[in-house]
Order: structure tokens, then C-alpha cells, then sequence
């Protein structure tokens, strides 16, 4: 009893310092806490991944080969550790042999793959949303055609389609629901169930004053936005210095200054939803070649694990006749904010809306009337992740668009205008936006 009060005595003649001591204490239990959760999720993660890699083959068998596109620049240059702790051991105890192609600058991971002999069993892309849309496009750029399914690990910033693919708990932040997002994108790659996804293709409309050939197009797995908030969210990594207020601190100084797109005036041509037709039915057509191709491939050791899929007959489009599909509306446009997005980005209330028919949502913002009520709104989509959303006067299902704005930038003197595509900068032009439905296959659970 008197060694309690003795100490309760020093605690209150030293309160500052016990104070200091406590929450120490306090957040160092709850690191060590969180630290041993980790490594009992990731042994957990490795056990069930040796169960794929237990089973013998036949010596005419090949281990699966799968390709990692990692990004090590992204998320602030840690995701090559985040790979290396989280992604590869599971791969490597699944039996897979595993081949890592680090991205060295923009565009690099597009190349790799539009320029790759053949195409490994499976693509597994380590990085951001801007990584996954420049893999997928190599892929649908290549000469020969071929495809194979693609693995999304979340190593990124923004993750978009693979947070709603694979994380527990969307609303919690933590390191350890981010790395139980990362485990259970690696294990669904060995777990081999896939689900198609769309695709929008975006193609630069042809200049007759252009003297160089045409662009290629750019393929996106989530949204074009264009805007003030696409334009001060991308600056704020020159406010490093307030940390993880970073996002909110660059709303805060660029809200009142007029150099930003307030007004994404331009003209829209666009064309309604089709579920295929004569006039669509070259677009359709991408997701029955991949297929057939896949059909074609033999099965795997691994495939035993895996329950095969029932394909759906191919639906002759060339003979369907719609119509409203070849229609083409034309609408003009003054909002502060467009986006352009395809149902892999859209909530679980909209999402059910999407599944019968693929689309994409033409998204216009309403114009902003106070830069206070844009500072408010910007720090509520920051906190809430939802960089794709805005607030909306008017939201169009298209099928096609051609997107021609009003002011590009013609001369060295003009502003400088960028689209996001899936978080990637693209310079302001006239372009024309396709969906491609079901044109990608994605490792899910």
C-alpha cells in the first residue's frame, strides 16, 4: 500500500512527464499490437497459399509463369517494399514462378507489354491506377491480339478497382487492413477466379492539320475527369511538408486562384447505352476473341483448384438491329467539373444498375458559386476517398462520346489543361471516348 501511494504521489508531482510516459507506452502497445496482428494475417496468407504449392506436378508440367509490372515510385516509393513483404511470398509459396519488370518512367509498362514476345499465364500489375491503365492498354495494343488475365495489387495511392475488389473493410485505413487488402489481391491471383471487366477506349480525334499519324488509343479500367479538382488534387505533393494533410493543404491555397479549369465548357456528342447490335457489335466482339482464346489455352497443374465457368453462347450482334444506337444527341456544357467513368468505380448502389447493361456515366458538376463551399466539398471527397464523384447537376448513361472542348492549348503562350485519366495527366484534346464491355479479365474473389 505504501509503495502505491508513493507512486501515485511521483505521478502527481511529475504529472508533465507521466504524461509524456503514457502515451509513449500507449502508442507503442498499440504498434507492437498492430505489428503481431500483421505477421499472424501474413502467416495465415502464406499457409493457404502453400496448399497450391504443395501439390506435385508432372514432369512435363509447368510452374504457372506470371508477370509483375511493379512501379516502385508509386505511393510515395513504397510500394516495392509493400511487394516484397505483403505480394511476393504468397506467390512464390503458391508455386507460381514469378518474373518482376520494375517501371522505370511513364509509359514504360505500356510499352513492355504492347512489345512482349508472349504473354505470361497471368499479368499481375504492382502500382496505382495509372500502372493498371497503362498495362491494360499495352495489352489491347498488341499486334497479335492476344490477352491473358490480369492481377491488381493495390500498391498504389489510389487503388480504385482494387479497393472495391478486395478490401475487407473500405472505410477503415490502417496499416493493417491495407495489408490484408494486398494479401487477399495477391491470393485471389493463386485462388484463379476471374470476372471481366469494361473498358473505355479514348482516341484523339484526327486533325486535318496534323502532319504526324495518329495517336494510338489509351485504354482506361476507371474515369477521365477534367476540372478544378482533378487540377489543385494533383498539386499536392508540392505541400509534402504537412504531411498527411498534404491533400486538404492543397485545396486550402489553390481554391481562390483563377489559373484552374472552373469551366469545362465544350461540346458532347454522345450515343446511348447498347447491349449489341449491328452498329456496336465490332466493340462487343472484343470480349468473345478473348474468350475463345483463353478456351484454347490448356488447362493447368493448378486449374484443379479452380471450378470451371459455364461460357455463355456467342450472340451473333451483326444480325440485332437497334435503332436508337446509332443515334447521336449534342448537348454544349459549362460546368465546373466533368467526368467520364465506367461502372468499375461506381458504389454498390449503382453498381447494381450497370450489371445487364454496360455503360459509362457522363458525370457534370454543378458550377461552383463560393470557393469556400468548393474547399468544403473538396475536403469531404478527399476524406471519403471519392475522387471520381462530384457533385452533380446532370448524369448521362452514354455509350460513345466525343468529348471537343471549347479552349486547347494552340500556342506556347495558352494555359496548360490536363485530363485525368485514371490518374495519369493527359493534355487537353478533342477525343472520342468508347466503351468496350467485358474486355478485360481480372483476378477477383
Amino acid at each position: 500500500m505504501a509503495f502505491v501511494l508513493r507512486f501515485a504521489k511521483a505521478v502527481r508531482n511529475n504529472w508533465k512527464k507521466s504524461t509524456v510516459f503514457a502515451s509513449a507506452l500507449a502508442y507503442g502497445v498499440s504498434y507492437s499490437n498492430e505489428k503481431y496482428e500483421i505477421k499472424q494475417l501474413m502467416r495465415h496468407y502464406c499457409a493457404e497459399a502453400s496448399r497450391y504449392g504443395d501439390v506435385k506436378i508432372g514432369h512435363n508440367q509447368q510452374p504457372p509463369k506470371v508477370l509483375v509490372l511493379l512501379n516502385p515510385a508509386a505511393n510515395r516509393k513504397s510500394s516495392e517494399e509493400d511487394f516484397h513483404n505483403y505480394c511476393e511470398p504468397i506467390l512464390h509459396l503458391a508455386g507460381f514462378e514469378v518474373d518482376v519488370v520494375k517501371t522505370d518512367s511513364e509509359g514504360h509498362a505500356r510499352r513492355y507489354v504492347e512489345e512482349l514476345a508472349v504473354l505470361p499465364d497471368a499479368l499481375i500489375v504492382g502500382g496505382g491506377d495509372g500502372t493498371l491503365s497503362e498495362a491494360v492498354s499495352g495489352m489491347k495494343r498488341r499486334a497479335d491480339g492476344t490477352q491473358c488475365p490480369v492481377g491488381v495489387l493495390p500498391l498504389g495511392r489510389t487503388n480504385t478497382l482494387a479497393t472495391k475488389l478486395f478490401a475487407a473493410d473500405s472505410a477503415t485505413s490502417s496499416d493493417l487492413e491495407n495489408v490484408r487488402t494486398m494479401a487477399n489481391a495477391a491470393y485471389a491471383v493463386i485462388a484463379g477466379k476471374k470476372e471481366k471487366k469494361d473498358v473505355m477506349r479514348i482516341e484523339v480525334l484526327p486533325n486535318a492539320a496534323d502532319e504526324k499519324p495518329p495517336e494510338k488509343p489509351v485504354y482506361a479500367v476507371g474515369a477521365l475527369q477534367w476540372g478544378a479538382f482533378r487540377d489543385i488534387l494533383a498539386l499536392r505533393d508540392k505541400y509534402w511538408y504537412t504531411a498527411s494533410l498534404r491533400d486538404y493543404t492543397a485545396f486550402l491555397f489553390n481554391a481562390f486562384d483563377g489559373a484552374h479549369t472552373w469551366n469545362c465548357k465544350a461540346k458532347l456528342t454522345y450515343t446511348e447505352p447498347c447491349l449489341g447490335c449491328s452498329n456496336c457489335y465490332k466493340d462487343m466482339d472484343e470480349q468473345w476473341a478473348a474468350t475463345k482464346k483463353q478456351e484454347q489455352q490448356p488447362r493447368r497443374w493448378w486449374s484443379v483448384f479452380v471450378p470451371r465457368t459455364k461460357t455463355s453462347p456467342k450472340t451473333d450482334y451483326s444480325k440485332i438491329v437497334n435503332e436508337n444506337c446509332s443515334i447521336r444527341h449534342e448537348i454544349e456544357v459549362d460546368p465546373s467539373e466533368l467526368v467520364i467513368k465506367t461502372g468499375n468505380v461506381e458504389d454498390g448502389s449503382e453498381e447494381v444498375d450497370t450489371k445487364e447493361k454496360s455503360m459509362l456515366n457522363l458525370v457534370l458538376g454543378e458550377q461552383v458559386d463560393s470557393s469556400f463551399g468548393f474547399i468544403g466539398n473538396s475536403w469531404g471527397r478527399v476524406k471519403g476517398r471519392k475522387f471520381f464523384e462530384c457533385p452533380a447537376t446532370d448524369n448521362i448513361s452514354i455509350r460513345t462520346v466525343e468529348l471537343l472542348p471549347e479552349r486547347i492549348k494552340v500556342e506556347e503562350t495558352d494555359p496548360e489543361m490536363y485530363y485525368s485519366i485514371d490518374n495519369e495527366a493527359y493534355e487537353v484534346r478533342p477525343v472520342r471516348i468508347t466503351l468496350v464491355p467485358k474486355a478485360v479479365e481480372v483476378f477477383t474473389f
